[in-house]
């Protein structure tokens, strides 16, 4: 071989290696991370009621529904819940239970079918906050069970569901980060100030405002 087609080969091994280096020096795109955020929430109440209280009252249960408006139901049995979706945030969510006596147990001169009521009620929430693809983002707020019991005669039961009132509801604001804070829902009610041993109408007027603590 002479030296002329040696000189060659090289050129022509020099080149192969050159365009090789070329391609292996390309950088390899790498996928944009999906940054996780907090988009949407779901709350979950749930009510329990003693069989005395829902046969002697009508318990009527005030909750945020998923369009954070406020919304009421009538608890026809001992167990109530309810779940909701906040498509968007912020939101809040909440609930209130507030009993008010049967008509027929107003009656003072209607003879009571029972000499002691066992009425007991307790209520729970939860609130998850979720990512844009439904996946839950830190840990849940499960609230404490709020619980009320007693063992009453007929002529204090009016006076007991006022103060059922007065303790079974909670109240949550979930910002557009997704943090849980306390909040203060006023709901439409029962309670009555002036005299609490009086029992009165369930109000039908929604929560007249809230106020969001810093």
């Amino acid at each position: 071989m002479n030296a002329k087609k040696l000189f060659l080969m090289l050129l022509v091994a020099l080149a192969f290696v050159s365009c090789g280096s070329d391609n292996n020096d390309e950088p390899t795109p790498q996928p944009t991370p999906e940054v996780t955020k907090a988009t949407s929430a779901k709350a979950e109440y749930v009510v329990n009621l003693s069989r005395d209280l829902v046969d002697a009252a009508n318990v009527t249960i005030y909750y945020i529904g998923g369009d954070g408006q406020q919304a009421q139901e009538t608890a026809t049995t001992t167990t109530w819940t309810k779940t909701v979706s906040f498509a968007t945030l912020p939101g809040q969510a909440g609930f209130s239970v507030q009993p008010r006596l049967k008509m027929g147990m107003r009656n003072p001169y209607e003879q009571p079918s029972q000499e002691t009521y066992i009425i007991e009620a307790d209520g729970k929430m939860t609130v998850t906050v979720l990512d844009q693809k439904g996946n839950t983002i830190g840990n849940p707020y499960v609230g404490s069970k709020l619980e009320v019991k007693g063992q009453l005669g007929p002529d204090f039961l009016g006076q007991y569901l006022t103060r059922i009132s007065g303790h079974l509801f909670e109240s949550k604001a979930i910002a557009a980060d997704g943090i849980i804070t306390d909040t203060t829902i006023t709901w439409g009610g029962n309670a009555d100030d002036d005299d609490p041993n009086r029992d009165t109408e369930v109000s039908n007027d929604g929560a007249t405002g809230t106020t969001r603590n810093k």
